[in-house]
């Protein structure tokens, strides 16, 4: 995992969720909860005692990694929890996603690798990706031309959390490595196969 840059923004102080019970999704409906309406228990089942505040507080670094990331292009970014209900369990993801206008694309995710939606198991291992991801203009549906990315896989709580709050620092360095002009200009890819060509001249 690529680490912080030295600029990168202090961790906010993380404090502990307000005593409101979100809206959770039933079976595969995923719900987005806020991250300080959310519990790491949902993502780390087992987590207990001072382990809770110090995943808190990555949670909180993280999150503060992708507001500095969408100040800098002018958008607006954050961690939030991809949330299900089954049985009465609430199992989660952490997710940040920032789209702009162009087609550039920030994603940032830390999960278990579950086989599908009504998988129950848990972590660890538990996986932490970044990437950036750029989209060509409609009429092109070409899926998208990655740019950079960074994945890992962690047996800890806290070590996912942390890897997180670097994967989000990441994503936090490579936007500030270009003006934000840079992200917001016009841009597509004159190679993608999935743009129009222009007919031959035998064919017009």
């Amino acid at each position: 995992m690529t680490p912080q840059g030295p600029d990168a923004s202090p961790a906010p102080d993380a404090s502990p969720a307000p005593d409101v019970e979100p809206e959770l999704g039933s079976g595969l409906d995923i719900v987005a909860v806020p991250l300080e309406l959310g519990d790491p228990a949902w993502v780390f089942p087992e987590v207990t005692g001072a382990e809770v505040e110090a995943v808190r507080h990555a949670l909180a670094a993280a999150d503060g990694h992708l507001r500095g990331l969408g100040a800098h292009v002018g958008a607006v970014a954050g961690v939030h929890y991809g949330c299900q209900r089954f049985d009465g369990r609430a199992l989660a993801s952490l997710l940040g996603v920032l789209e702009l206008d162009n087609g550039f694309t920030f994603v940032t995710a830390l999960y278990f690798p579950r086989r599908c939606g009504f998988d129950l198991r848990w972590g660890p291992p538990w996986v932490v990706e970044a990437d950036i991801t750029r989209y060509c203009p409609a009429p092109a549906d070409c899926g998208g031309h990655p740019l950079a990315d960074v994945s890992s896989e962690h047996d800890t709580p806290l070590a996912a959390a942390r890897a997180f709050v670097d994967a989000t620092g990441w994503l936090r360095q490579q936007a500030l490595a270009r003006p934000r002009s840079g992200w917001l200009s016009p841009v597509s890819d004159p190679a993608c196969a999935a743009l129009p060509r222009p007919k031959p001249a035998a064919d017009r």
